[in-house]
């Protein structure tokens, strides 16, 4: 069937963009950003002067399922040096989201709208420790405001502040010391596609690739609420709350508990934290307005977002437009309705009847312990002639959260009876107090001769406790960090040209995507934290 048109992309935003980065001004800043050489005054700048050359955008622009792209689309760094000069994809069109350019090889997990999408495994082989700002991770929860660099303001106030302020773009990128340092983002939803395997969760189907990696710049929150009068060794129970620019759904359908903040039929997206938190130079909380050298990605937050690393993504507000000091945990409804790790036995209807979304336990706000392993990919096919008398080097990730190392990284084959250790690869250099943000890249060799049916990994970190083996179901179907689990096949494939053959499979592959074992009847997980499943159980 025929196309449709690409979509314009000549509308107002983009087009602000451009003006922004003027001819002083690199598009990918690495000249003025990061060098250590910067007239801004800095704090700590852990970036191209540590890492190298920022991993920079390589805009790849969709193509259909014969590999064929649309006539005018840039298909090489030569035509589409930046993101802004990538066509739109048309699969947008008619979407409040139309007139923003994204990479065709994302992998979409909403459909058109909400636009939520995930790295494909391959090209997180290829790309390794950094990741380019145009393959990292999107979730959105609606339409993504369209906001200028010159008018957009952050506000600095609230009921604990003595000297609230607003502020612009310049303002923040230019009065203030500067820092700059690598940061993994996930959804705390990564992996959900294996909850949703064993019974279906309220959320949709994340594969492995809900994370990412990139170099952040911007502007500590503690320098600008010690400019709002606030003392940072006065921080006890205090908080600071963080509100963005996008009009959501109540999910609550109600006007919430908290008779002083009434929620209406739309509410902000917000979060958040302790003042102990965001005064800390070891948590290094920011307010980012760079990523990889770049001014940031709409999809991503531009022009400012909420950086709290160590942290789920959920709770690094993107658009950010306010933030005051309260003297309580906000009362942000998206603080209440998302994010939440509920006990296995508490369904929807319980949760909403119980009031469970406000017992605020059960919160998600660090990350969990993961890892996986990326390589070999899904369907990957190795002739065993070729391999039975030598090595296969299995590779994946791993992170934690809360600024904790990961300490080792295993392997079995052996279905847990038995352990060996994988080779980490530390590329993060962790901050002054010794805190680290980012994943670390493993691999193994692993004996062929060894190998059968299955392939386990498990991270330890800091905390001295590995991944659990088992799943533990959650309404939200959030942080799933059971041990991560391969199954090979040997057998006669055509990918061999008809000779034996290891064929090895993941447990799921994200979205719509078919695929994995834990997707077959004989393959689920028996258990889920609260007994034997009874698959036709009332919710």
């Amino acid at each position: 069937p025929q196309e449709p048109p690409p979509a314009a992309v000549s509308l107002t935003i983009i087009d602000q963009i451009k003006t922004n980065l003027s001819e002083k001004e690199d598009l990918s800043l690495q000249k003025t950003m990061g060098s250590g050489n910067d007239d801004v005054k800095t704090r700590s700048i852990r970036g191209v002067n540590v890492y190298g050359a920022y991993k920079s955008n390589t805009m790849t622009p969709w193509k259909n399922s014969r590999n064929e792209g649309r006539e005018g689309d840039a298909v090489d760094k030569s035509k589409a040096k930046h993101w802004i000069d990538m066509p739109n994809d048309y699969r947008d069109k008619g979407t409040p989201d139309e007139w923003i350019p994204r990479d065709g090889r994302m992998v979409r997990l909403t459909g058109r709208h909400p636009f939520n999408c995930e790295t494909p495994v391959a090209e997180m082989l290829k790309e390794g420790f950094f990741t380019p700002p145009n393959l990292h991770i999107i979730r959105n929860h609606g339409a993504v405001p369209k906001l200028s660099w010159e008018t957009h303001k952050i506000s600095i106030g609230g009921p604990l502040v003595g000297n609230p302020f607003s502020l612009g773009m310049d303002q923040l990128s230019k009065d203030f010391p500067q820092t700059e340092f690598p940061v993994t983002i996930s959804c705390c939803g990564n992996r959900r596609k294996e909850m949703n395997m064993i019974k279906q969760t309220i959320g949709f189907n994340w594969g492995i690739g809900a994370v990412a990696t990139c170099i952040y710049r911007g502007v500590l929150l503690r320098d600008l609420l010690i400019h709002a009068g606030l003392d940072p060794l006065d921080t006890a129970g205090r908080y600071v709350e963080f509100i963005g620019t996008e009009d959501l759904p109540n999910k609550a359908n109600d006007v919430g508990p908290f008779s002083d903040e009434p929620w209406g039929e739309k509410c902000k997206y917000g979060t958040s934290i302790p003042l102990d938190k965001a005064m800390s130079l070891a948590d290094e909380v920011m307010i980012a307005f760079q990523c990889n050298g770049d001014r940031l990605h709409p999809d991503r937050g531009y022009p400012c977002r909420l950086i709290i690393p160590g942290y789920i993504g959920g709770r690094m507000i993107k658009w950010l437009a306010k933030i005051n000091v309260i003297p309580h945990e906000t009362h942000n409804h998206y603080h209440y309705w998302d994010n939440k790790y509920l006990p296995p036995q508490i369904t929807a209807e319980r949760a909403a009847r119980e009031g469970w979304w406000y017992k605020q336990e059960y919160i998600i706000n660090e990350l969990s312990l993961n890892s996986v392993i990326t390589y070999p990919n899904h369907g990957e096919t190795l002739p065993v002639h070729e391999y039975i008398d030598s090595t296969l080097t299995l590779r994946g990730y791993a992170h934690s959260g809360g600024g904790r190392p990961v300490t080792r990284v295993e392997i079995s084959t052996t279905k847990g009876e038995w352990w060996d250790l994988a080779e980490i690869h530390r590329t993060e250099k962790p901050n002054p107090y010794g805190k680290v943000w980012c994943w670390v890249q493993w691999t193994y060799e692993l004996d062929c001769a060894t190998l059968t049916d299955e392939i386990w990994v498990r991270a330890w970190d800091t905390s001295n406790s590995p991944q659990p083996e088992n799943p533990v179901w959650t309404l939200m179907g959030q942080s799933a960090n059971h041990v991560f689990r391969i199954k090979v096949q040997v057998g006669k494939t055509t990918e061999a040209n008809g000779k034996n053959a290891y064929k090895f499979e993941h447990p799921t592959q994200p979205g719509q995507q078919t695929g994995g074992w834990a997707t077959k009847t004989g393959g689920k997980f028996k258990s889920a934290g609260y007994g034997p499943i009874d698959f036709d159980e009332e919710q």
